[in-house]
């Protein structure tokens, strides 16, 4: 009897295990044995099948009839019909080169707009970022591996065989992240990073999280990947960027999923290649595979979504379940040339839509991350992470943590942990970078050294100081300072400090991320002796930063100058000031670099205001004013239209009579020379302009500049570090302003722009481009004309203009 009970319940095991699942495997890539995610296997009779994960995993349930073969395809290989059972190694497919050559004569236009139209219809019901809220779990590894070149019987095959016995034990690195993702809308973001490990360091300097490289979602109009935008088969406009076909069509139960491969038009601009799976639940994406390729860079980025229902009380939600990339790039040694191959796998988990606690966002801080989770990472790991680590996995931990270890490599990060700031890091001594060298016209060289103490000394105060030389003007210039941090990151902080230097008169100095003073400095050709102590209080609330601050100056001008004031030619002032600054970026990314956080931008618009009270002194005369000033920036990359950058800015002074020019606005100009026909190019100024050209003590300024997606042409050769694909951008300036008693400043030639000033011009971008490790060097030239004469130059109202950028 016992026997014959073991006997039915071994029976009835075996149903039940085959009812749950009939066949299980994996599809390989035949010539590299990697995972092929998104393959199609088909079943039976009609379109019944099933479709792998990421990892090339698939699991076929009981159909209530015998299944005796399989049909496994893939875009990109040769189809193969597989009879049951199934190997244990898994299922190997032939790759066949071009992955875009399976398409059909005539693919069903009609159908497949329906289907794309349906589903950009729905992106506002499944973007995670339209929900109200959500919370996940996100798991993060990355690795670095060398694709090494085929072997042969000569010295190189021979260091190349070493390398690649050595890649098959090891990865040249990898990195773990465990993150609690929080979102809230219209912009709240939060990762609380629970535990992070990179090979080779004891405490890592910064957190890799996935969505650095590319997007959590692919329903944006645009797919981010390593930085630059894409446009997203799936949004408005697909038509005019994308050639479509239906590749294959699989039932889900009573759904279907259409799969719809897809390819660049032409040059149109950043375009990707792959296929896009669309769900009948929802007419939401289940999966996404792209690719991008840069041939002049030698690089390739290709990513995989995948997504899943989750249940919430009222039915069900779509949400990103795993969130995959690879970056191929050719590298070269001095041997051979190999492939360097960057790969990261996500898996996220745990969402949640309701009940998340508004507490949990830190406006200051997009990533959070604790002590605990970089110095107990192994053991947190161990428990965080999906699956065990493999063999290799660990050994390459072992092995790069004992090289850390053996060349310092936490001590070379600390050198490096203030680059951030410009500053390089030597024991307890940063030096300012920026202090070392500078160009101008006014001094033409400047050479000096400045430094200050960092947290290896005192956490909480840091002691400065700096001196130059002019040799153009033969001064000395030198200064001293102390800043009290009164947080963990140093977004508390009061300073003080002296410094006798120069300043070009009527420099608009409202923010740093706004001024451009690098550009200043480097056109500065007047100048005044400012002899200033200093003293600020500066702190980040939330999305805003404020600063509060005084100034006591002595004001020398060391060119032709006079103020005429009572009937007296006044050339020397002291200044007194107390000022109030503040930024409000909403929704501003930020990451820890370093120990210290970097703002990644916002995609809204950021505003500026600083409002100055002030006196001023020369001899008898004494003056008080106020003066007030504002900006508003903002850049978009918008679907079917470009790129859109708009500034504007203004201010006023209010005052009891003149002030002297250096206590009023100068015009934001950026042309270099009178005698030349260049002019340098950034955006934020006027580019026909000279820098002195025009003075106010009331202003608005408005520059708008529209760069069009589409590329002109492209040329490419290889071999060739220089390559061309310009696109056009148009440019609109304009400044307005007008000044009380212009008669009372003597000597200094001048204009007031109460008739508006404006220019408008049209730029080339990537006209020429130089490649470097992973993006372009851009050389930018563009010709701007400006209506109205301009106050120095009344004859040539046109100006070819030159700018460089980076281009990734």
């Amino acid at each position: 009897m016992r026997f014959l009970l073991i006997f039915f319940i071994s029976c009835f095991a075996v149903a039940g295990l085959n009812a749950q699942l009939i066949v299980a495997s994996r599809v390989f890539d035949l010539l590299t044995h990697e995972p092929i995610p998104f393959a199609t296997i088909k079943y039976g009779a009609g379109n019944q099948g099933v479709i792998a994960g990421i990892d090339g995993a698939f699991e076929i349930p009981a159909t209530g009839s015998t299944i005796t073969k399989i049909e496994v395809s893939c875009l990109g290989y040769r189809s193969a019909t597989i009879s049951l059972p199934l190997s244990k190694d898994g299922i190997f497919l032939e790759p066949i080169g071009n992955e875009l050559s399976e398409v059909t004569i005539k693919p069903p236009i009609e159908k497949i707009r329906r289907i794309l139209n349906a589903a950009i219809d729905n992106r506002p019901a499944n973007n995670p970022d339209k929900y109200d809220q959500y919370s996940c779990h996100v798991y993060y590894k990355m690795k670095a591996d060398m694709q090494l070149p085929d072997t042969s019987k000569n010295d190189t095959a021979a260091r190349a065989r070493k390398l690649r016995a050595l890649s098959e034990r090891q990865h040249l690195l990898m990195s773990e992240t465990y993150s609690v993702r929080h979102w809230e809308r219209p912009g709240k973001l939060q990762e609380d990073v629970l535990a992070t490990r990179f090979s080779g360091l004891q405490k890592a300097v910064f957190t890799s999280m996935v969505t650095d490289i590319l997007p959590f979602h692919a329903y944006d109009d645009f797919i981010k990947l390593n930085g630059k935008d894409y446009f997203n088969p799936v949004s408005p406009g697909f038509e005019r960027r994308y050639r479509f076909n239906l590749s294959d069509e699989i039932m889900d139960g009573t759904d279907t999923i259409w799969v719809l491969s897809f390819r660049p038009k032409g040059i149109s601009g950043a375009s990707l290649s792959g296929k896009v799976f669309i769900h009948s639940d929802g007419y939401a994406i289940d999966r996404i595979i792209a690719r991008a390729r840069d041939t002049a860079l030698k690089q390739s980025v290709r990513i995989e979504h995948q997504y899943a229902r989750v249940p919430i009380d009222n039915g069900r939600r779509w949400f990103p379940r795993q969130l995959n990339y690879v970056i191929d790039r050719e590298m070269k040694s001095d041997k051979f040339v190999y492939e360097l191959r960057i790969t990261g796998n996500s898996v996220v988990d745990s969402a949640l839509f309701s009940g998340i606690d508004r507490k949990v966002f830190d406006k200051r801080h997009t990533v959070r991350i604790s002590d605990q989770a970089m110095t107990e990472a192994d053991s947190l790991l161990r428990i965080l992470r999906p699956d065990a680590l493999t063999d290799k996995e660990r050994t390459t931990y072992r092995v790069i943590d004992s090289l850390g270890r053996k060349i310092k490599a936490d001590r070379m990060m600390g050198h490096m942990r203030n680059l951030p700031l410009g500053r390089l890091s030597f024991g307890p001594v940063d030096v300012d970078l920026a202090r070392i060298l500078a160009f101008n016209k006014y001094e033409q060289v400047r050479l000096g050294l400045g430094g200050q103490t960092n947290d290896k000394l005192l956490k909480w105060l840091s002691l400065g100081g700096w001196g130059g030389y002019g040799f153009g003007d033969k001064r000395w210039k030198y200064g001293a300072f102390g800043e009290l941090y009164l947080d963990k990151y140093k977004e508390f902080v009061v300073r003080g400090g002296y410094s006798d230097d120069i300043s070009d008169p009527g420099r608009i100095q409202l923010a740093k991320d706004l001024d451009k003073n690098y550009l200043r400095m480097f056109l500065l050709q007047r100048a005044d002796h400012v002899q200033s102590y200093t003293g600020s209080i500066r702190k980040k609330l939330g999305y805003w930063n404020l600063e509060a601050a005084g100034a006591q100056q002595h004001i020398e001008p060391l060119y032709s100058y006079a103020l005429l004031a009572d009937g007296v030619q006044r050339n020397k002032f002291d200044a007194q000031e107390a000022s109030l600054s503040l930024r409000y970026a909403y929704a501003e990314r930020t990451a820890p670099v370093f120990g210290s956080y970097v703002s990644l931008g916002s995609q809204y618009p950021i505003c500026y205001g600083k409002v100055t009270y002030g006196t001023l002194e020369s001899g008898s005369m004494m003056r008080n004013y106020v003066q007030a000033l504002a900006a508003v920036k903002w850049k978009k990359h918008i679907n079917r239209i470009g790129t859109e950058q708009l500034m504007l800015e203004g201010g006023k002074i209010w005052s009891d009579d003149a002030l002297p020019i250096s206590k009023l606005f100068a015009g934001n100009g950026y042309r270099y020379s009178a005698k030349g026909f260049l002019s340098l190019y950034a955006f934020g100024g006027l580019t026909t302009m000279f820098p002195y050209e025009y003075y106010t003590d009331q202003f608005v300024q408005a520059i708008v500049r529209h760069d069009f997606d589409w590329k002109l042409y492209r040329l490419e050769a290889a071999g060739v570090p220089f390559s061309s694909a310009p696109n056009i951008g148009l440019q609109y300036g304009m400044l307005y302003g007008t000044l009380q008693n212009k008669a009372a400043h003597l000597y200094v030639p001048f204009a007031v722009p109460d008739k508006p000033y404006h220019e408008a011009g049209i730029i080339l971008n990537g006209l020429l481009r130089q490649r470097s490790s992973t993006y372009y060097q851009s050389l930018n030239i563009g010709y701007f004309y400006h209506f109205t004469p301009g106050a120095i130059d009344f004859e040539k109202n046109g100006k070819l203009v030159i700018g460089v950028s980076v281009e990734l």
